[in-house]
Formats: C-alpha cells, sequence, structure tokens
C-alpha cells in the first residue's frame, strides 16, 4: 500500500501532497460500501415483515 500511496502523489509537488487523499484511505473507504451492501440484504429481508415497503396500488 505504501508504494501505491508514494506513486500516486509522485506528480504532484511536496507542498500539495498533504491536500490529496491516499490511495489507501480510499480503498478503506470502498470496504465500507461492501459493509453497506450487506445491510441492504437484511433489510431487504425484513422489510416486508416491518412495513417498510410502500404500499403497492392496484
Amino acid at each position: 500500500m505504501a508504494t501505491l500511496d508514494s506513486l500516486a502523489v509522485s506528480g504532484v509537488p511536496v507542498q500539495h501532497r498533504g491536500e490529496l487523499p491516499r490511495v489507501s484511505e480510499q480503498l478503506r473507504g470502498l470496504n465500507g460500501l461492501q459493509d453497506l451492501g450487506e445491510l441492504h440484504q437484511v433489510t431487504d429481508l425484513v422489510a416486508p415483515v416491518t412495513g417498510l415497503l410502500p404500499a403497492v396500488e392496484s
């Protein structure tokens, strides 16, 4: 990860490197998206039982 972080900022002037998010930080953020997907699977299962789905009008 450190190698990716250093490559990502290699063309950026030193004084501006701290302004950019690190690649490793961005990848950790993607792990949070996976957690949200798992949460969505659970809420899809319980939504009909708890009445969270809007009523379907025919």
